[in-house]
């Protein structure tokens, strides 16, 4: 369980958590909290100089270039991926949960969030890191939360894996051959 920069501790029932076998940590990006599982999100993580053109001041827009790409490649394989072009209202499920909420750049298919994204920028560097899902997990985080007030509240988030017919290792290389072409 990882923890966004912007995650309050005690949002999450954090022992209960470890209980379960979960390792609890922080990442400095980002602001919910993603359940990162072997085998069911293809992760990555670039980093651009802050110079880089692709690399605009704002932070918002700087997402669009990569999820444009990624959203291409899923198209590619017969997905009506789509890119969240502009400000989303922010939900109380979603400032805990990433894949609560859609941000600038971030996928969706057929409404379902499939893809988050986060960033960092410190010394002279913008690092972006990006979470597709292979296999929908991020819903479990909701029985974590030390209020149960979200427990009931869907999460319209989805993963690919039974949506295409290529390995996650062939589209992940793929996704990293359109980044890399940019």
């Amino acid at each position: 369980m990882v923890l966004g920069s912007s995650t309050v501790g005690d949002a999450f029932d954090l022992e209960r958590a470890r209980h379960e076998g979960l390792a609890v940590v922080r990442r400095g990006s980002g602001g919910g909290a993603v359940l990162v599982e072997p085998g069911s999100q293809i992760w990555l993580m670039l980093y651009l100089g802050l110079d880089d053109p692709l690399v605009p001041w704002d932070l918002g827009t700087s997402f669009l270039w990569l999820g444009a790409a990624v959203a291409n490649v899923l198209r590619g394989l017969g997905l009506p991926a789509q890119v969240v072009e502009d400000r989303q209202p922010r939900t109380e499920l979603g400032r805990l949960i990433c894949f609560g909420d859609l941000g600038f750049g971030e996928v969706t298919i057929e409404g379902a969030k499939v893809l988050g994204l986060a960033q960092r920028r410190s010394r002279g560097q913008a690092c972006f890191q990006v979470s597709l899902l292979w296999r929908e997990n991020q819903s479990s985080l909701r029985g974590l939360l030390a209020d149960d007030q979200f427990v009931n509240q869907p999460l319209r988030v989805a993963g690919v894996a039974p949506l295409v017919k290529v390995s996650r290792q062939n589209l992940q290389d793929r996704i990293v051959q359109a980044i890399t072409a940019l």
